[in-house]
């Protein structure tokens, strides 16, 4: 009977612990939920009053605004899209305001002379650009007006830029693998360094642009206007340059491997050093280009117009598609002087 009792005794003991353990789970979850619910609704509250501060008519408090919603999107996870949806919103909408959306007499007299964008519009651009990109979809940013703007360094992998106008803007050493620039304005901006990766930039306004050492590969210039760009030492390999404009461009040393250049219109511009190795050429205009020391073995030249370019020293062994003609080869001949290391001209 002792043992009877203390088997039941103990099997009581465990029924009670484990009701006791149910509860104590079952109290935590709902403290746990409890808090969660509290901290949404403190996230909500502060998420509605940064909204408020955005349509200020003082800066400082739009400022606020702004600065409140980055610490939001950092805080929460689940609300960092939403926050970055509407910053984007912000910038596009209000980039068009007249005057660069000044509010305020008072706000124009602070703002310093020189050309650049509207202070809470760039604060809001410098949230978008370090923002925890994982956490959300690609910036859109399509048909913004951001001329003068610090992109800096900013984080616009696979963006929409589509239309937008970044005349004057900084964007040394950005992140812009993927971008949407199609029909942009980049007139004067400077993407020095700039990772440019599978980008699309068909028909875009690239006249004086500051490409140097960019990494353009893979992209699409098709119907680009780089007149007078700086492409010095720049990645272009298998990048789509049909039809661009590249009138006094400056490609010194630029990788143009596999490159398709049909029609480009390369008038006097300079691609001293630059290569060219399987590049397809054809159609394209290089009258007065400088092709001095360029590499343009394997590359497709049927019906490039050559005339007065300067291929001092130019590799073109294994081009093809040269002048048919006796007197233009030795004409191109006599241009192409065969460098020391046996490169020149293709044996016949």
């Amino acid at each position: 009977m002792d043992a009877i009792r203390g088997r039941a005794l103990t099997i009581a003991t465990g029924l009670v612990a484990l009701v006791a353990v149910y509860y104590s789970a079952r109290n935590a979850d709902t403290a746990r939920r409890s808090f969660q619910l509290s901290q949404q609704g403190h996230v909500t509250d502060r998420y509605t009053k940064a909204i408020e501060q955005l349509g200020s008519d003082k800066l400082d408090i739009r400022l606020g605004g702004i600065y409140a919603l980055e610490r939001i999107a950092h805080d929460s996870t689940r609300d960092h899209p939403t926050v970055m949806e509407v910053l984007t919103a912000f910038v596009r909408e209000h980039s068009h305001d007249v005057d660069g959306g000044d509010k305020s007499g008072e706000e124009k007299a602070a703002r310093p002379p020189k050309r650049g964008l509207r202070t809470d519009l760039q604060a809001a651009l410098t949230v978008i650009s370090r923002r925890i990109a994982s956490h959300d979809q690609p910036v859109n940013l399509r048909g913004a007006n951001l001329t003068g703007a610090d992109l800096a360094d900013a984080d616009l992998d696979y963006a929409d830029l589509d239309g937008a106008n970044l005349t004057g803007a900084d964007l040394t050493d950005a992140h812009l693998i993927g971008v949407n620039l199609i029909a942009a304005n980049l007139h004067e901006a400077d993407l020095d360094g700039a990772n440019l990766t599978g980008a699309d930039l068909t028909d875009a306004h690239l006249i004086g642009v500051n490409l140097i050492a960019a990494n353009l590969h893979e992209a699409d210039l098709s119907g680009a206007n780089l007149t007078d760009a700086d492409l010095a030492g720049a990645n272009l390999y298998e990048a789509n340059l049909t039809d661009a404009i590249l009138y006094r461009a400056n490609l010194t040393d630029a990788i143009l491997y596999r490159a398709n250049l049909t029609d480009a219109i390369l008038y006097q511009a300079n691609l001293g050093g630059a290569a060219f190795f399987g590049a397809n050429l054809t159609n394209a205009n290089l009258d007065g280009a400088n092709l001095t020391k360029a590499n343009l073995d394997g590359a497709n030249l049927t019906r490039a117009n050559l005339t007065r370019a300067n291929l001092t020293h130019a590799n073109l062994a294994g081009a093809f598609g040269l002048p048919t003609g006796r007197a233009d080869r030795d004409e191109l001949r006599d241009t192409a002087h065969r460098a020391p290391s046996g490169l020149g001209w293709p044996t016949e």
